[in-house]
């Protein structure tokens, strides 16, 4: 059984683009009060929000966060491990004083062993929120059955769901990471320009690397990534290769370029939009004149480089008429 830590608060951080908004609102305020002083200007509302913005959305979480993290190092989480059971989603109603408007707040409900969660999509707090794009793709998607091993805190008070530090969750191979359509989990292979999940490359290399992609993924607007795999899994490549560009939501407008060396294989799967400047006879070409003479010669971090900088060559250049 593989596992892959999926979320981990100790990898977390506080979003302060609010507590900013906060202290800008009381720079300005305070600018119009003893600034400007003009008669009949009220700062103070101005100065009362952004006080309040700053507490609400900086000080309250930065606490919170403190409060939870530093109960994990002190080795308070606890542990539970086995399959996803009763995994449902739930939504309540609620409404806003203010405005009497009603409102729905979004949860993920379910339970491993004899644990109880309960996530709260839009929970401004310390722990998991399983925050995505869209209700439909979670940052981390879950589903019966699945292995799964999380560590928690009940520290808000019975009655309360415990807090998520932790989640791990367990695949029999890296195929099955890849294949799950509707439990789907971000594997590490489907995050970052290189995801060298096989340990082929330094850190120099992929310094380099990291360069080249960076630089023409600004220069051209297309993607391009590098994964390799200790594991197909039994599945063809090019399945595998698809799994991973559609996870990565780059079937369209993206390059992968995929190596699995327990199989001796290499793949370069190229998106729609991209395949007139680099249709499969030209990624083929790639392959069997830059990166596998390389790979047979052992020299498999160079054969990698090779291939994106001729990736990079070929799609980059002037397009032909």
């Amino acid at each position: 059984m593989t596992y892959t830590t999926v979320y981990n608060i100790a990898n977390d951080s506080i979003d302060w683009q609010f507590p900013l908004i906060g202290l800008a609102l009381i720079l300005v305020g305070a600018v119009m009060k003893w600034g400007f002083g003009k008669p009949g200007w009220n700062s103070y509302p101005i100065i009362v929000i952004g006080v309040f913005t700053m507490l609400a959305s900086g000080a309250v979480p930065w606490w919170d966060y403190r409060r939870v993290t530093q109960a994990v190092a002190r080795g308070e989480a606890k542990q539970v491990e086995g399959p996803i059971h009763d995994w449902r989603m739930a939504r309540a109603r609620g409404k806003r004083r203010s405005t009497d408007a009603t409102f729905y707040s979004h949860y993920e409900r379910f339970s491993v062993g004899d644990v109880d969660f309960d996530v709260n999509w839009g929970a401004l707090e310390a722990g998991f929120a399983n925050r995505g794009s869209t209700e439909e793709k979670p940052a981390v998607r879950l589903a019966n059955g699945m292995p799964a091993r999380i560590w928690y805190l009940p520290i808000d008070g019975p009655g309360k769901p415990p807090r998520i530090t932790r989640i791990d969750l367990g695949a029999e191979s890296w195929a099955d990471a890849v294949q799950q359509d509707d439990a789907g989990i971000a594997f590490r292979l489907a995050q970052g320009h290189i995801a060298d999940e096989a340990k082929l490359l330094s850190d120099d290399r992929k310094v380099a690397i990291a360069f080249l992609i960076q630089t023409f993924e600004q220069n051209s607007g297309h993607r391009l990534v590098v994964v390799t795999t200790p594991s197909l899994g039994g599945t063809e490549i090019a399945r595998f290769g698809a799994e991973i560009a559609d996870r990565r939501g780059m079937k369209d407008n993206g390059i992968l370029l995929l190596v699995a060396p327990n199989e001796r294989q290499a793949r370069i799967a190229v998106g729609r939009d991209l395949a007139a400047r680099l249709p499969d006879a030209a990624a083929q070409a790639i392959l069997d004149g830059a990166v596998l003479p390389r790979f047979r010669r052992g020299d498999v971090p160079g054969g990698i480089e090779a291939g994106v900088e001729r990736i990079i060559a070929k799609v980059a250049g002037p397009e032909k008429p």
